[in-house]
């Protein structure tokens, strides 16, 4: 189990350069990115946080092109996010199904 924790940890740390702020960033290279950085626009912070923050969101996308949200490392956020991107379909060109993703957010 260990090793299963560090080989997802590397992985991610390998990935997260792959990704951009969703607030302050744009996509435009990773199509992917562009459609789950406008479901995350949906969402209103204001109302869960006071201060800016960095999110990093753990997800794969299934066989039905739905995003899963596995994990957040804010628990504050943690349901707003599954909530607002659990299950809703994106356009997928370049990810691999059933593979961990992690995008940082930075939220203001």
């Amino acid at each position: 189990m260990n090793n299963v924790k560090k080989f997802l940890t590397v992985v991610c740390f390998a990935l997260v350069s792959n990704f951009a702020s969703a607030s302050d960033h744009s996509y435009s290279r990773k199509p992917e990115g562009a459609q789950i950085q406008t479901l995350l626009n949906a969402i209103d912070f204001t109302n869960y946080l006071k201060v800016e923050t960095k999110v990093n969101i753990s997800f794969f996308v299934n066989e039905k092109n739905e995003v899963i949200v596995v994990d957040t490392n804010n628990k504050d956020l943690d349901g707003i996010v599954k909530s607002t991107l659990n299950y809703k379909k994106i356009a997928v060109t370049e990810l691999e199904y059933n593979k961990v993703y992690t995008v940082p957010v930075q939220i203001k």
